[in-house]
């Protein structure tokens, strides 16, 4: 069955009060927002609405005075706002997001919990501040979004835990948008900022100049560059003790990098990202990261190619023009996330042949019948099955037996990776060392 898939869009002018009151009432008329009044207030531990006050007050006191706006509109008390939507400390649970900087373009997934998910595109223009659009999450933060200067920014978790004092991420990347309006701006406040928790920034300007910030607690490193990509785990050498095992986002990157490489257009990079068959589109939506919306951002012009869910038709949105009065022309974007009912896997037209193995079957002459695309496959048992034409592209095969197989006509390329692998009983490694020894003997 699929799954209707709509996210909102408010479009919020005036004093950062005046905005933070909008935005509440333009949530109020939604679905959830008519809904909003059965929650339970979430008080977190040890929340001191004087420590969130002080925090605020320093980096960013339009969002202190928005969330008073906030909390009117939504008729609570400011403390339940500051509490609920400011720099709490609330558990974030993991996400996983896909970034590509090539070209003068910004190319984005974000991978989450669908149940967590906020399914809100705002363009605010708050007075004092850059005017910026993008996904908030808890309303005063934003997941990734490009401001009236073309400065593009895009969050991406590394390690949930090694949580210390400090900012959350997504009040870190509404900063960003507020406040700076080139790469370099934004990577000297991203070094100034106190970082609560391990988290990768992706950034882009109109000028085309890109970066990655690896930030920590205790330590923050950029990588910069014409052509890159950006997944959830650290590469430079000083944030290395920070990473988890990640093995999704070791997969992405790859991938993402050569996208760059290839300085794909807008709408096939929109295309390429969005394809539910893309080995970056990611269906773990029933352990929290599935992909749930794709943009691709056009800084030079100020514009947005848009879409929920998965092989969507991408929305374009001219933010230059909204920023002059202009109205942004969208209510809602809307999608289909299909469900698969053995697995709960959401996402496009990729439908699950096996729960276990989770295949995507493909019939033009292009695809091969058996496509295996950053699909975590580990464990995994095969048996009976003609591979004659199978592709596995960017998967996990640790500790998976095969029984009965059909291999005629595969490929396997040098660059994977063999140890502890053994076939018939015998050790790939020492099938090699005697391939090897019969070569130099001839």
């Amino acid at each position: 069955m699929n799954k209707p898939w709509r996210v909102d869009v408010l479009q919020c002018r005036g004093s950062s009060y005046e905005v933070g009151q909008q935005m509440a009432e333009g949530f109020l008329k939604t679905t959830r927002g008519r809904a909003y009044g059965r929650r339970k207030e979430r008080k977190p531990f040890a929340f001191s609405l004087k420590n969130a006050e002080a925090a605020l007050s320093t980096w960013a006191p339009n969002i202190w005075e928005e969330l008073h706006g906030l909390a009117d509109g939504l008729k609570i008390s400011l403390s339940r706002a500051v509490a609920e939507y400011s720099n709490s400390r609330l558990r974030y649970p993991k996400r996983g997001c896909s970034a590509v900087m090539s070209g003068g373009l910004y190319g984005r997934n974000y991978d989450y919990d669908p149940r967590r998910y906020d399914r809100i595109l705002i363009a605010a223009q708050p007075k004092g501040v850059h005017a910026s659009i993008g996904f908030c999450e808890r309303f005063t933060g934003r997941v990734d979004g490009m401001n009236e200067h073309g400065l593009c920014v895009g969050l991406h978790m590394v390690n949930p835990r090694n949580a210390e004092p400090g900012l959350v991420c997504m009040l870190i990347v509404r900063i960003v948008l507020d406040q700076c309006a080139t790469t370099r701006e934004a990577i000297s406040l991203l070094r100034r900022l106190p970082h609560g928790q391990p988290f990768n920034y992706s950034l882009i300007d109109a000028s085309g100049a890109a970066a990655v910030v690896e930030a920590a607690p205790s330590v923050v490193a950029v990588r910069e560059g014409d052509q890159l990509g950006c997944a959830n785990h650290f590469i430079l050498p000083a944030l290395q003790a920070f990473n988890r095992r990640n093995p999704g986002s070791r997969r992405h990157l790859p991938a993402l990098e050569d996208f760059a490489r290839r300085a794909l257009p807008e709408n096939e990079l929109f295309r390429t990202l969005n394809d539910s068959l893309s080995p970056v589109f990611d269906h773990r939506y029933t352990s929290g990261s599935g992909t749930l919306h794709t943009m691709v951002c056009v800084p030079a012009q100020r514009q947005m190619l848009v879409g929920v869910g998965g092989d969507v038709s991408a929305e374009r949105i001219d933010f230059a023009a909204w920023v002059h009065g202009a109205a942004l022309g969208v209510e809602a974007l809307t999608g289909q996330l299909g469900v698969e009912a053995l697995t709960g896997q959401l996402g496009g037209n990729a439908k699950p042949l096996d729960a276990r193995l989770r295949m995507v079957l493909g019939q033009t002459a292009e695809k091969p019948d058996k496509v295996f695309i950053g699909t975590p496959l580990d464990g995994a048992l095969f048996k009976d099955l003609v591979l004659a034409r199978a592709r596995f592209a960017n998967v996990s095969l640790a500790g998976a037996a095969f029984d009965d197989i059909d291999f005629s006509g595969a490929a396997i390329t040098a660059n994977c990776n063999f140890r502890g692998m053994t076939i018939a009983g015998v050790s790939v490694a020492d099938l090699f060392a005697a391939y090897e020894r019969q070569q130099k003997s001839t």
